[in-house]
C-alpha cells in the first residue's frame, strides 16, 4: 500500500474509516497526488466540522472505487450514521434520550431493508450491445436486497440461471422509457432446446420490471421464466417479443408463476405476449402463463394482454391457491383463452373481473405467418383437472366471438375437469358464430365439491348466430342442481336457436329474465325440476350495469 501514514492529529478518532477508505483507494491505483487535497478537511485548523470532513472523504471514495465495495466498507466501519449527521462531537454534551411513558405500547415498525442499487453497465460491467454474455456477472449479483438496473440496450443470456437460495428482495429493472428499451437476447436456439432464462424457486419479493425478452421471429428460439416466491413477487411491464415456437422447441409455457405461501400474494401486472406463435393445435402449442400445483397462495394478473398463443393464455387448474385476474385482453389464443379453477385456498376463491376475451379467427394480427390458423379456441374453460374445486367467480367480463373454427364453447365446464359450481355476474356475451355459447357439462358428484350449480346473474347473450350444437344457447348438464339464471337476457333471433336446456338437474330456476330466441325458450330432459318466474319472450337485451 502507498505510504500515506495519516497521524492521529490529522485524522482524529476516525482511523478505522480512513484506513479502510485508503486501502480501497490504493487498490484502485488512485494517484497519491489526489489524496491530500481530498482529505484537506481533516487538516488541523481547516475545519472543525466532522460532517464536512466525512462528506469530502466519502465523495472521493464513491468516485474512485467500485461503488459496491465502497458501500460495503461504509457499512463495515459504521460511518453511514455519521454522514447523516447522527454523530456527536466528543466535546459536546450528548442530547438526552427521553424516557418513554410506562403505558406507551407503541411498537416501531421493522425498518425497510436498505437496497444495494447497481447499474448493470457502470457498476457491474455488463455489455449493453448484446455481444458479450452477462451470465457470470448476473449470477454474482444475485443477493438479498439488491437491485440491478439495466440502461437501454441488449443483454445476452446464454444459459439458464437456476436460483434456489432463499434470496429476499432481488430486482431486475430496466431503466428505459419503454419496456422495449431493455431487451434480453439469446443465441439462436437449436431444435428441441426448450431454453429457460430464469428458474427462481424460493425466496420472496423478487421484482422483474420494465424489460422485454426477445425470442426473434424464427421457429426455434424462445426463453421462459419460472418464478416461485413465498410473497411479494412482482412482474411488471414485461413483454415476450417475437414468435413463440411449438413445444417441440420451447417449454410448455412462457411464464410459470407460483405463490408458495398460503398468506402470500404475487402479482403479474401488464405482462404482454402478443407477437404471435406457432399454432400446431392441441396439445403441441405453448401457453402464456401457468400457475402450478406448487402455488398455495394468491397470484394476481392485472391488465395483461395475451394474444395468439398456441395454447391457453393462462392456466390455473392444478393450483391449491387462487388466481385472481383483473382486467386485461385475451385474444385469439388457441385451445382456450382462459382456463381457471376456484382453487383450494382456506379463505379465498379465484376470480376473473373486468377482462375481455375476443375470438376472431378470420382476422389474426399482423404477426401471423402464412398458414397460421386457430384450431379450436374456447373463450373460458372452468376446469379443476380432477380436483373437484368449486365456486369460481367471473364478473364484469366481455366475451366476443366474431369468427371461429370448431370449438367446445365460449364458456365451458367440461365433465373431465370435475369442477363444481361457478358464477357469471354482470357479463356480456356476443356470439356471431355457431360455437356453443355456454355449456356446463355433467358434474361428477363423487369428485366435485358442492355447490354444483351454475349461476348467471345479470348476463346478456346476443349476436347473429343461427344455430347451436346443443340446440340452445345455455346448457345446464346432469347434476348441476340448483342452477339459477336471474336478471338476465338472451336475444338470439336468427336461424333456429333455443334459449336454455336443463338436462337432468334438480331445483333449477329462471327468474326476471328475457329469453327472446328463434327456437324454444326453455327445454328440459330427464328428471328435471325447472321453476320459471317472471320470464318474458319479447324483449331485446339492454345490459344493466350495476
Amino acid at each position: 500500500m502507498t505510504d500515506y501514514h495519516p497521524d492521529s492529529t490529522l485524522f482524529g478518532g476516525y482511523r478505522p474509516f480512513t484506513n479502510h477508505l485508503l486501502l480501497l483507494i490504493d487498490e484502485a491505483n488512485v494517484p497519491s497526488t489526489l489524496v491530500p487535497s481530498a482529505f484537506s478537511w481533516f487538516a488541523p485548523g481547516a475545519s472543525d466540522s466532522f460532517e464536512q470532513s466525512t462528506t469530502a472523504a466519502v465523495e472521493l471514495g464513491y468516485r474512485l472505487v467500485k461503488r459496491r465495495a465502497f458501500l460495503r466498507t461504509l457499512g463495515t466501519v459504521g460511518v453511514c450514521t455519521a454522514i447523516a449527521g447522527c454523530t456527536t462531537r466528543s466535546n459536546e454534551e450528548p442530547t438526552p434520550t427521553p424516557t418513554p411513558n410506562p403505558g406507551d405500547e407503541a411498537v416501531s415498525p421493522d425498518p425497510s431493508p436498505q437496497l444495494s442499487v447497481l447499474n448493470a453497465v457502470e457498476d457491474l460491467g455488463m455489455d449493453p450491445t448484446g455481444q458479450e454474455a452477462i451470465d457470470d456477472i448476473l449470477d454474482d449479483a444475485y443477493e438479498d436486497d439488491t437491485v440491478v438496473e439495466f440502461p437501454p440496450g441488449d443483454y445476452l443470456v446464454t444459459r439458464e440461471h437456476d436460483w434456489d437460495r432463499g434470496v429476499s428482495n432481488f430486482q431486475l429493472v430496466g431503466l428505459g422509457k419503454s419496456h422495449k428499451d431493455v431487451q434480453f437476447v439469446f443465441p439462436t436456439n437449436g431444435s428441441g432446446e426448450q431454453f429457460r432464462m430464469l428458474r427462481i424457486t424460493s425466496g420472496d419479493s423478487h421484482v422483474l420490471k420494465n424489460f422485454s425478452i426477445q425470442q426473434t421471429d424464427d421457429d426455434t428460439t424462445s426463453a421462459d421464466i419460472w418464478l416461485a416466491n413465498d410473497d411479494g413477487a412482482l412482474i411488471e411491464d414485461v413483454e415476450w417479443l417475437g414468435r413463440t415456437p411449438s413445444d417441440s422447441h420451447a417449454r410448455d409455457q412462457l411464464l410459470l408463476f407460483d405463490c408458495t405461501s398460503v398468506d402470500g400474494v404475487n402479482v403479474a401486472r401488464r405482462v404482454y405476449m402478443r407477437e404471435g406463435a406457432e399454432l400446431p393445435g392441441y396439445p403441441n402449442g405453448v401457453a402464456g402463463i401457468r400457475i402450478t400445483e406448487r402455488s398455495v397462495g394468491e397470484v394476481k394478473m392485472i391488465d395483461c394482454h395475451i394474444e395468439q398463443r398456441g395454447s391457453s393464455s393462462f392456466r390455473a387448474t392444478h393450483t391449491r391457491g387462487v388466481l385472481r385476474v383483473e382486467g386485461g385482453l385475451f385474444k385469439n389464443n388457441d385451445n382456450t383463452n382462459m382456463r381457471i379453477s376456484a382453487g383450494d385456498h382456506p379463505s379465498k376463491t379465484s376470480w376473473i373481473k373486468g377482462a375481455t376475451v375476443v375470438v376472431d379467427a378470420d382476422n389474426l394480427n399482423e404477426h401471423a405467418h402464412d398458414g397460421d390458423k386457430l384450431d379450436s379456441p374456447e373463450g373460458l374453460r372452468i376446469d379443476s383437472t380432477g380436483h373437484g374445486y368449486t365456486g369460481v367467480l367471473i364478473e364484469d367480463c366481455d366475451f366476443i366471438f366474431r369468427s371461429s373454427p370448431f370449438s367446445p364453447g365460449i364458456i365451458t365446464a367440461p365433465t373431465y375437469g370435475s369442477h363444481g359450481g361457478f358464477t357469471l355476474r354482470n357479463c356480456r356475451i356476443i356470439n356471431d358464430t355457431s360455437v356453443q355459447t355456454i355449456h356446463a357439462g355433467p358434474v361428477d358428484t363423487a369428485i366435485a365439491d358442492e355447490p354444483w350449480g351454475m349461476v348467471l346473474d345479470n348476463v346478456t347473450i346476443t349476436g347473429s348466430c343461427t344455430r347451436q350444437p346443443y340446440g340452445s344457447a345455455v346448457v345446464i348438464g346432469n347434476n348441476r342442481n340448483r342452477s339459477r339464471i336471474i336478471d338476465s337476457c338472451i336475444h338470439l333471433p336468427d336461424g333456429r336457436v333455443g334459449g336454455v336446456l336443463v338436462d337432468t338437474a334438480d331445483d333449477c330456476s329462471i327468474e326476471n329474465t328475457s329469453i327472446n330466441v328463434s327456437g324454444p325458450p326453455t327445454r328440459t330432459r330427464g328428471t328435471t325440476t325447472l321453476s320459471l318466474q317472471n320470464v318474458s319472450h319479447t324483449e331485446t337485451c339492454a345490459f344493466r350495469d350495476r
